[in-house]
This record gives C-alpha cells, sequence and structure tokens, in this order.
C-alpha cells in the first residue's frame, strides 16, 4: 500500500519556494497575497503543483435511486493518514457529496469539493470496513448508517483465482466538478472493473436493493461497472493553499511535475500591452505530459496569467474492455479541456494576486450516464 509522501527539499526533488496568505473576497476569486518570496525576492504568481495518496479506491454510480446517484469507498494506510475508510456518497437531489469517515483518519477535506460540492461530514461508526485490492481482485465490505438513519450495505467481491491485470487510468473525477479549486488529476496505477462471478455484488440502501450502473454487452466481457483501484496518487494543480513548488513528492515513490516552457515573467516584468506565451505539462511518475496546455501573460495595471488545457489525456496500454470505453466516451479523454485557470496581479498600492479554475464548458459526462444506465 502507498506510504506518506514527504512535502519537503529534502524528498529529493528540487523545489521553487513562494510564501503565500490565501483570502476569499466577494468578487469569488480567491486572493493570494504575498507574504514573502525566496524566489527572486519579488511578487509571484500561485503557480504550483501538490499529491496526495489514497491506498485503494472502489466507487460506482446508482441509477433511479431518490436519495443517492453514487458511493465511492477510500482506503487510507499511510503515516499521514493513519488507517482507516471513507466513504462517499453523491446525492440526488442536489448533487452534494456527503462524507463519513472513520474515527482516527486525518484527511484534508478541501479536497472533496467534487460535484456540487461538499455535503454533510461525519465521523461514523462503519463497520464492516473492509476494502482490499490485490492482484486476484477486489473485496468491499461496509456497513453504515446515513445522517437520516438509513442502513448502507455494500459488499463486492470478485476474487475467483484468476490473476487481474489493472492498467493505469487517469480517473474523469474533474468532468463533474461544478466549481473547481484546482485542477485534480486522479491517476490510478492499479485500475480495474469488478469481474462477473459466482458472487453478485450486494448494495442497499434501507434495506432496498439499488441499481448500479451497467456497461452494455456484459455477456461478452463479463464485467459490472463497479471501479476499484489501488495506489492512487491525486495530484491538484495550481490548488488554492498552493506553495509554489512545481514538483511533489518522493522520486522512490508516488511523484508530479508541473513543466514551464519557459517559466512565465513574474508579475510587473512586463509592460503595458506587452504579451508572452509558453507551454505547460504535467507529468506524474513515469508518464511524461499526461495533459498539456499553454499560458499566456500579459501586461498591465492588472497583469494577468491564464492557463488553456489544449490536450487532454491520451491512453496507453490500456486493456481491450476499457481501451474500447475510453475511445466511444471522449469524457475519459478531453474532460481536462474544459478547464481554465486565470490569475491577475493588481500592481496598484498594495500588490495581490487573484487567482480562480473554471469550467469553459461541460465535458460531456451526460453522456456517459445515458450509455451506463
Amino acid at each position: 500500500m502507498s506510504r506518506g509522501i514527504p512535502r519537503s527539499p529534502a524528498s529529493g526533488l528540487s523545489f521553487r519556494h513562494t510564501s503565500t496568505k490565501t483570502l476569499f473576497a466577494a468578487d469569488g476569486y480567491r486572493h493570494d497575497e504575498a507574504m514573502g518570496s525566496l524566489h527572486n525576492g519579488s511578487l509571484q504568481w500561485p503557480i504550483s503543483v501538490q499529491l496526495d495518496t489514497i491506498a485503494a479506491m472502489l466507487n460506482f454510480e446508482i441509477h433511479n435511486h431518490p436519495v443517492y446517484q453514487g458511493i465511492e469507498i477510500q482506503y487510507f494506510d499511510d503515516a499521514k493518514h493513519g488507517t482507516g475508510v471513507l466513504v462517499m456518497m453523491s446525492r440526488t437531489a442536489d448533487k452534494k457529496v456527503d462524507v463519513y469517515q472513520q474515527a482516527g483518519l486525518t484527511v484534508d477535506r478541501t479536497g472533496y469539493g467534487i460535484g456540487a460540492g461538499l455535503g454533510e461530514w461525519t465521523v461514523a461508526d462503519i463497520e464492516p470496513a473492509v476494502l482490499e485490492v490485490s492482484d486476484a481482485g477486489v473485496h468491499a465490505d461496509i456497513a453504515l448508517r446515513d445522517t437520516m438513519g438509513r442502513l448502507v450495505e455494500i459488499f463486492v467481491d470478485d476474487r475467483d483465482g484468476t490473476p487481474r491485470r489493472p492498467a493505469e487510468f487517469l480517473a474523469p473525477v474533474g468532468a463533474g466538478v461544478e466549481q473547481p479549486t484546482a485542477l485534480m488529476l486522479v491517476w490510478m496505477r492499479k485500475f480495474d472493473l469488478v469481474r462477473r462471478t459466482t458472487v453478485d455484488p450486494v448494495v442497499r440502501i434501507a434495506g432496498t436493493a439499488a441499481t448500479i450502473g451497467r456497461l452494455p454487452g456484459a455477456r461478452l466481457h463479463h464485467r459490472h461497472l463497479i471501479k476499484y483501484a489501488a495506489d492512487l496518487w491525486i495530484v491538484n494543480v495550481n490548488p488554492p493553499d498552493g506553495d509554489g513548488r512545481l514538483a511533489a513528492g518522493n522520486p522512490d515513490d508516488a511523484q508530479a511535475h508541473l513543466h514551464l516552457s519557459p517559466e512565465p515573467p513574474g508579475p510587473g516584468l512586463l509592460v503595458p500591452g506587452e504579451m508572452r506565451q509558453g507551454t505547460w505539462s504535467v507529468s506524474i511518475g513515469d508518464r511524461a505530459d499526461v495533459i498539456a496546455g499553454e499560458w499566456t501573460c500579459t501586461g498591465a495595471e492588472v497583469s494577468t496569467l491564464t492557463f488553456t488545457v489544449t490536450r487532454g489525456w491520451r491512453p496507453r496500454r490500456l486493456p481491450p474492455l476499457i481501451r474500447v470505453v475510453t475511445t466511444l466516451l471522449p469524457v475519459f479523454r478531453r474532460w481536462p479541456t474544459t478547464y481554465l485557470w486565470e490569475a491577475r496581479a493588481d500592481l496598484r498600492g498594495v500588490p495581490a494576486v487573484h487567482a480562480k479554475w473554471r469550467r469553459t464548458t461541460s465535458s460531456g459526462d451526460s453522456l456517459y450516464s445515458r450509455v451506463t444506465s
């Protein structure tokens, strides 16, 4: 399982240091007020990359249920988070996500603003609380009561003695985020779909069986539309609490890099009307340029820097079924191209930098819903 990830220069990576103070204003922009920079001693753009890990995950969509439209189970086992299970349940009515975690886990709640945002966050009794992913498959056994007292039960076990062949996969988590605070790239190093065996999955809510999404052609591919993975690396580009580092992680384990070619000029270094352009990309582990884009910087009393994503994920070495799915459903490859980041540096008076991610358009996840319902 994944271990805790060092976040200091001692990890062996070369970092760029910028100290910032984050504020929020009525205009909806994040305000990063420089508190002092170790990079040429000047105000810097809030560019950075962060990385976190999850030991294992299992999720699925639910159709035609009055309360929940999807559930995800996460398992942590490292020094940073502790050991235990967290369950996310997406509401049908308002698309907010309720989170239930076991006591003793240390989890950053800011990373769970998917869908229409975070709903309830509850420390709950989850018993049993099992999520095991191995070369033999997946075993999940979960039971908890939600805030309304409904019993939620999940049981999945596809271990049948056949070795699995998982693949690396970029999860389209960001496709469902309505108001992003970062570009979140969830890199699953060992991803697979639950196989059909003699043991059928069980999902019950308040004693009633829930209908799980399905992939057409089940008689051919013998899979349930229940996704699971081990060794997940969660990479956030230009998050609200960014520290200016362009590399995160450990060269011997999880790692991510934000590449800039060239680096954008700092706020105030361009004369009014002057414009510079360049490219940027993100590499995760040994996969270079998982996504890529362009940056544009303009000079003025209020200078701007924008990041656009011009190239989404290009899957490689996928098993046949997953390759077909990612080809027929473009959302898996194109969703990052719907993200745009803009920073504004107001150099009048006390200099301040304001930065915000936004979605430029939906990414076609409705097609995925229609195909799998």
